[in-house]
């Protein structure tokens, strides 16, 4: 539990930097609640600390009486973190203002690094994930649906104070955000679904068991061409062995088939996404 704190709390910090330094430095619009709470500063002038707490708070006492009293208690030590973390950063970090380009790309590179450490923990880290996954359960409304009408919406709000060509660089940097976040918790290892029909099975299984060091699986099956009985082998290969595996079963000058598809979960072992 303290370890999960403690990158938590870390993440939060690199999040209210992102924030703080770059997005609103900017005058590019954060998501969620963040995001809200930046439109309404420029427009009214009120500080955005004590925006983030009046806007979280209805959300918390709610889901006190409604939802899982575990994920409210990881949901509001990330979201108190990254709150106090904000009037930290405001009050004694300088602002880091470059043209928009530079600062989509790099507060969606920042902010994706610290949403993929907060993710990796797997807990809810806001008010709005706490909202996310009540709908997913209740309601059967999907995450992703969830923030694309959330998001959508408080980015575009900007339009208010006539700052159109933001929301194009804010689209960016959640983009960009949304990329970083996913490669931190799928990884930078692509993996692939190899199925593989020839009449060499045997040594092309033993060539992925001592050279390529990997499991494989038997499936009986049929070719359709010459109704002949094939055995069908499949195994789980990263890149580079899916290309040793490839010429391998091309040396032989046959019918072999070789049908890869991309995977982007796993689990068990000698494989490290999740």
């Amino acid at each position: 539990m303290k370890k999960k704190l403690f990158w938590i709390a870390v993440g939060q910090f690199i999040s209210a930097c992102a924030y703080c330094q770059i997005l609103n430095a900017n005058d590019l619009v954060a998501t969620g609640i963040g995001g809200l709470a930046a439109v309404i500063n420029r427009l009214t002038g009120a500080d955005v600390q004590m925006l983030l707490i009046f806007m979280a708070l209805p959300i918390f006492i709610w889901s006190f009486f409604s939802y899982n009293k575990k994920q409210i208690f990881y949901a509001g030590f990330s979201y108190l973190m990254f709150t106090f973390y904000v009037g930290i950063v405001n009050r004694y970090l300088p602002p880091l203002q470059t043209d928009p380009i530079a600062a989509a790309v790099s507060g969606g590179l920042v902010g994706g690094i610290a949403g993929g450490i907060i993710m990796k923990q797997r807990v809810a880290n806001g008010p709005e994930s706490i909202v996310a996954l009540y709908l997913k359960e209740k309601k059967g409304i999907s995450i992703g649906t969830y923030y694309l009408i959330l998001n959508t919406v408080v980015i575009c709000s900007s339009i208010i104070y006539g700052n159109v060509t933001m929301i194009i660089y804010s689209l960016i940097c959640t983009f960009v955000q949304s990329a970083v976040t996913d490669k931190l918790i799928i990884g930078f290892e692509k993996y692939y679904n190899v199925s593989i029909m020839s009449d060499q099975y045997l040594e092309i299984t033993q060539f992925i068991q001592d050279e390529l060091k990997r499991g494989a699986t038997f499936i009986q099956g049929m070719d359709t061409s010459n109704v002949k009985k094939k055995m069908l082998i499949q195994s789980v290969l990263n890149q580079q062995e899916l290309i040793a595996i490839r010429d391998y079963v091309k040396s032989f000058h046959d019918d072999s088939f070789i049908c890869a598809s991309r995977s982007n979960s796993i689990i068990g072992r000698g494989f490290d996404v999740e």
